[in-house]
């Protein structure tokens, strides 16, 4: 006995029958394929099975009939438009610099349905060969993965398995200074009664990131509760706007809410710098660095940052390594990796363990002793 509109029936020897349209033939006629099973749930799920799968199917080459002329240069347009809003400024320029300079002018004309693992390793070997670093190439690769990742959501474009393999390299951990190279820098900044300097030692003993540095305000200092808010930070980007006729600057000054949002933090000061905050403190609507209405940008930071180094007698290293610093300190000082980890505006521990804490030799001397003790 069949199931009313199902297609599916019983037949003499027991078994269920199930009926599909498996397609047409060249005279339009319909093809149909029949699965069997002793029970009618099973035959029906097999029906249904083998239908999503013809579905599916169907789908993809429909899409790819389609899209025959889509070229990976009309996917990107589309690409910017969706993301357009919902990164940052700065990523979102990031990311444009790394589609203009590598990724447009490999896969720009070329079908994005043609775009397999084999072309895509054919593009790192070449970007190997210009000798980028594994970590900017590994950048390259993510973001060709986002967009391609884009448009199978967007046009059900079969992706790529993407089992590609970048050239590894030893993992390099960053330079941080010495103890001694520390306390020669903080007793240089201490003897100097200059609105810079009293930054620079802010972001020696608090780990905030330069942009962060050059937004903050004095309207970020509280000073009942004795601590700093960190809501803003300032980049240089590119310029949309940018005009070679017109002399237009090609990049301009942008400031932005900080990083992510566990980067909007308050941050406690210091006991032996609240004498020092109260005396450099001015009107709120100055900046801590200036002690004027106008921000110093993260370059002009930089430069005058090597100065102090090379007036210190010391070797040059960037200034993140302050942050670095700020954070292997205050594990070497016994501070749980919870609360270093909100000091610095991460959302993951893991972050801060595995990017900003280091051991320092005293420090593993100590521990490879206790072995004996």
């Amino acid at each position: 006995m069949g199931r009313k509109g199902e297609n599916i029936r019983k037949r003499k020897d027991g078994r269920w029958e199930a009926r599909y349209v498996k397609g047409r033939n060249a005279n339009g006629n319909i093809i149909y394929g029949y699965v069997y099973a002793h029970k009618y749930s099973d035959v029906k799920q097999r029906r249904n099975e083998i239908l999503a799968r013809i579905e599916l199917t169907s789908e993809t080459d429909n899409v790819k009939s389609d899209s025959c002329s889509f070229t990976f240069d009309q996917l990107l347009n589309e690409w910017r438009a969706d993301v357009r809003l919902t990164i940052r400024d700065s990523s979102y320029f990031l990311y444009n610099t790394i589609i203009e300079q590598h990724l447009q002018p490999y896969f720009g004309k070329m079908e994005v349905t043609l775009i397999d693992d084999s072309i895509i390793q054919a593009f790192i070997h070449a970007k190997v060969q210009e000798q980028l670093s594994t970590t900017y190439l590994q950048s390259i690769i993510n973001l060709l993965r986002s967009i391609l990742k884009f448009a199978y959501r967007k046009h059900r474009i079969a992706m790529p398995p993407l089992s590609v393999s970048c050239p590894r390299t030893a993992k390099k951990l960053p330079n941080i200074f010495l103890p001694t190279e520390l306390e020669r820098l903080e007793a240089f900044l201490e003897e100097k009664d200059d609105d810079f300097y009293f930054g620079l030692l802010l972001c020696m003993f608090t780990g905030i990131r330069i942009g962060e540095l050059s937004g903050l305000k004095w309207e970020d200092y509280d000073r009942t509760a004795e601590q700093i808010w960190i809501r803003r930070t300032v980049y240089r980007m590119k310029n949309e706007k940018y005009d070679a006729v017109h002399e237009t600057a090609k990049t301009v000054l942008h400031t932005s809410l900080p990083k992510t949002a566990s980067s909007t933090r308050n941050i406690p000061l210091p006991r032996f710098l609240l004498e020092r905050t109260h005396r450099h403190q001015k009107s709120e609507d100055c900046f801590v660095l200036t002690g004027t209405p106008h921000c110093m940008e993260p370059r002009c930071i930089q430069k005058k940052y090597r100065k102090i180094l090379e007036q210190c007698s010391l070797r040059y290293l960037n200034f993140h390594a302050l942050r670095h610093n700020f954070a292997t300190l205050a594990v070497q000082k016994g501070m749980d990796y919870k609360t270093l980890a909100e000091l610095l505006g991460h959302s993951s521990i893991n972050t801060t363990m595995n990017i900003y804490v280091h051991s320092s030799l005293e420090r593993k001397r100590e521990c490879i002793n206790l072995l004996k003790n």
